[in-house]
C-alpha cells in the first residue's frame, strides 16, 4: 500500500506506454480517475476520502506527467481498458468509479466493456461526447475549444491552457488550483497540458454513445453538477440532464459553491457525497475490495 504523494506506482502498457496509480487503505475499493488537461484533479479530494473504510486508488493515465508516452492515438475505449488491466493487476474485482468530465466517459466505457469490474459510477459533471453533446456544447466549442486548439497547433500551448482553464472554470481558476494543488502547480498543470489538446479531445469527439449504450449500464450512478455551472459553463447543465435521463439506475445531485473545477473547489463536499452514496447501494457489500 502506498500514501497517495510522491511518485505512483506503475503499470506497463506495452505500446500504449504505463499508469501510474497510488493505492493506499482498506476495505471498498473507490477508484479515482483524473478528468483532462492535468493529473492531479483528484489528489484533495483524495486526502478527503477515509482509509479506515476504503481502499483508495488514485490513477495517473496514460499521457500525463512522468507516464511512458504512447506509441499512437488513445480513443477512450483504451483508457478504459487500461483501467481494466489495472484493476485486474491488483486483484480488485470490482470498484466504486469515481470520474470527472472526459473520465465519466471513459468509466461509463467500462461499465460497458467490463461491467464485473464497476459497481457504481460516481460522474462529476461529464463531458459532451456522443448523444451528451447539445446546442450549449457547440457555443462552448465556438468560443473555447476551437480558439484553444487553434493556439495549441500554432505553437501557443500556454494559450491554449489559459483559454480552456478560463472557459471551464472563470478567471479566477489560478488561484483555485495553486490554493489546492500548491506553489508550482499551475505551471506543472499547464505542462502536462498537451497531451489532452493533441489526443484527448479527439478521443472525446469520436467516442460513441447514446440511449443504446447507456441502457446496458445497469450500475447505480451518481450524476454531479456544480451549483456554479449553470452561469460558468451551461453546457454541463445540458450533459449531466442529459445521462441522468438516459441511465436506468440514475441520480442526479447538485453541490452548491462550485464550476467544472468542483474536485479541487469542494473536495470535502464530494467525499461526503460519495462516500454516503455508496453506503446507501444495496449491492455495495459485494464490491470486492481485493488483497490490502
Amino acid at each position: 500500500m502506498q500514501d497517495d504523494e510522491g511518485e505512483p506506482s506503475r503499470l506497463a502498457l506495452g505500446s500504449d506506454g504505463d499508469v501510474g496509480y497510488y493505492d493506499s487503505g482498506h476495505g471498498e475499493t473507490i477508484l479515482l480517475v483524473h478528468a483532462g488537461v492535468f493529473s492531479d484533479w483528484f489528489r484533495p479530494l483524495s486526502h478527503e476520502l477515509p482509509r479506515d473504510r476504503f481502499r483508495v486508488v488514485r490513477v495517473r493515465r496514460s499521457g500525463y506527467r512522468g507516464t511512458a508516452p504512447p506509441a499512437g492515438h488513445l480513443g477512450l475505449a483504451d483508457h478504459a481498458r487500461h483501467a481494466a488491466r489495472l484493476l485486474d493487476a491488483l486483484g480488485i474485482g470490482g470498484a466504486h468509479w469515481v470520474g470527472h468530465s472526459s473520465s465519466c466517459l471513459i468509466g461509463l466505457q467500462l461499465a460497458q466493456d467490463r461491467p464485473d469490474l464497476v459497481a457504481s459510477l460516481s460522474l462529476l459533471e461529464p463531458a459532451p461526447g456522443g448523444d451528451l453533446h447539445g446546442p450549449a456544447d457547440e457555443q462552448f466549442v465556438a468560443a473555447t475549444v476551437r480558439p484553444a486548439m487553434q493556439e495549441f497547433f500554432a505553437g501557443d500551448p500556454g494559450g491554449a491552457f489559459d483559454r480552456f482553464m478560463r472557459g471551464i472554470g472563470g478567471p479566477g481558476y489560478p488561484a483555485v488550483v495553486t490554493r489546492q494543488l500548491g506553489p508550482g502547480s499551475l505551471d506543472i498543470a499547464r505542462a502536462e497540458s498537451g497531451f489532452f489538446f493533441a489526443d484527448e479531445l479527439p478521443a472525446v469527439q469520436e467516442w460513441v454513445f447514446g440511449p443504446c449504450q447507456a441502457a446496458r449500464i445497469t450500475q447505480p450512478a451518481l450524476v454531479v453538477l456544480g451549483a456554479d455551472s449553470p452561469q460558468v459553463t451551461p453546457l454541463m447543465v445540458e450533459t449531466v440532464q442529459r445521462l441522468s435521463a438516459m441511465l436506468p439506475n440514475a441520480r442526479a445531485q447538485t453541490v452548491p459553491g462550485c464550476s467544472h473545477l468542483l474536485p479541487l473547489e469542494q473536495p470535502t463536499a464530494l467525499a461526503r457525497l460519495i462516500t454516503g452514496f455508496i453506503n446507501s447501494i444495496p449491492a455495495a457489500s459485494t464490491a470486492k475490495a481485493g488483497p490490502s
